[in-house]
């Protein structure tokens, strides 16, 4: 399949680095694979996709029982008739083995035929269809902040960019003390824990600055978020500031719908900038959580509510002493990239799946 793949982007005018990205291998195999196509395309088409003739014992399984064996295997995946959510290859063996010639079919067989396929139904992945029809114009406006650009023109030197949202954090108390790490030990820490309750954590990372503001309240609403825009925007230099642009996602305290005209409302000067539904891998400030949730609440062990603010407020004030912008690289027209070429991918393999002239 890889081979008919790169013919096919070449034939489509990709270079050879642009498909090695694409199909996930290394440039010099699609540079022999075109090299070997290139010699053997005398012989037509269907001839000069087919593997080469090798010296040893006679292969067992040819490309028309590799292909029955993967056919078997993605109609079994596809088709869920067992009451299995994921497949092991012994599980696939039983299935296979019952094939028509598939009988003395071994377990390493089959599995090195899944390798060759890159076929683990054994693992899965969590994925999200992006149900925003603005995703892209929306994503284009946070990406073109990140670099600097504000509808076109570059921003001033009054302009600011701040990242904000909320974590919501349990306060959890382990039933007995922790123990320190001593030489030869790690640190250990009780399993059993009591929940005593809830505390939200506020925050707005400043993009070109590398600065953080946050505080800790009760919960999460529309006036404690409100608070934390007032802590922000009533200091040097946003007090004062040309514009000030605030990216936050679809949360309710600052929903689309809402938020802009508020935030209008209570600084002149503010602008509300929101991500497209499920994009908060564009908010920076969710970076800062991720530092936050591995240094300060991994593991956890707080007596109560009052204790944790403390802590996450002096981890902020901590942090604060090395914070730097992050370094992002990510841009519009790296995201416009991305989505093309995983559209002309798959626009690339339904045909390749329903072209009955080529044959593997």
């Amino acid at each position: 399949m890889i081979r008919i793949l790169i013919i096919l982007l070449a034939d489509a005018g990709k270079t050879i680095a642009a498909t090695a990205e694409v199909l996930g291998c290394c440039e010099q195999t699609v540079l022999n694979q075109r090299k070997r196509f290139l010699a053997r395309r005398s012989e037509g088409a269907v001839e000069a996709l087919k593997d080469l003739p090798r010296s040893g014992r006679p292969v067992t399984y040819g490309p028309q029982e590799r292909a029955q064996v993967i056919a078997v295997v993605c109609e079994t995946l596809w088709k869920q008739e067992l009451p299995l959510s994921r497949f092991s290859v012994a599980d696939l063996h039983r299935v296979v083995t019952q094939e028509e010639g598939l009988a003395s079919l071994s377990h390493s067989s089959l599995a090195r035929f899944l390798r060759e396929n890159a076929l683990k139904p054994w693992r899965y992945r969590y994925w999200l269809f992006p149900r925003d029809p603005e995703f892209v114009s929306r994503a284009c406006v946070v990406l073109d902040l990140y670099a600097g650009f504000w509808e076109g023109q570059p921003l001033g030197p009054e302009e600011y960019v701040l990242s904000a949202d909320e974590k919501t954090i349990q306060v959890l108390a382990r039933c007995h003390p922790s123990l320190p790490a001593v030489p030869g030990y790690e640190q250990r820490v009780e399993f059993e824990y009591q929940r005593r309750g809830t505390v939200a954590y506020h925050a707005a990372w400043d993009v070109f600055r590398g600065q953080v503001f946050g505080r800790v309240a009760p919960n999460t609403c529309i006036a404690t978020f409100n608070q934390l825009v007032d802590l922000v925007m009533t200091q040097a230099p946003y007090q004062t500031a040309e514009r000030v642009f605030w990216i936050v996602d679809g949360g309710s305290a600052h929903h689309r719908n809402t938020f802009p005209a508020r935030l209008s409302r209570m600084h002149a000067n503010a602008v509300a900038v929101s991500l497209p539904v499920h994009a908060s891998w564009l908010n920076q400030i969710e970076i800062y959580f991720s530092i936050v949730q591995r240094k300060v609440l991994t593991p956890l062990d707080v007596t109560d509510k009052t204790s944790l603010t403390k802590r996450l407020l002096d981890f902020q004030d901590y942090y604060q002493q090395v914070a730097r912008p992050f370094s992002w690289k990510f841009t519009a027209d790296d995201l416009k990239n991305r989505l093309k070429a995983v559209q002309e991918f798959s626009l690339l393999v339904n045909t390749t799946l329903k072209t009955s002239e080529i044959e593997v």
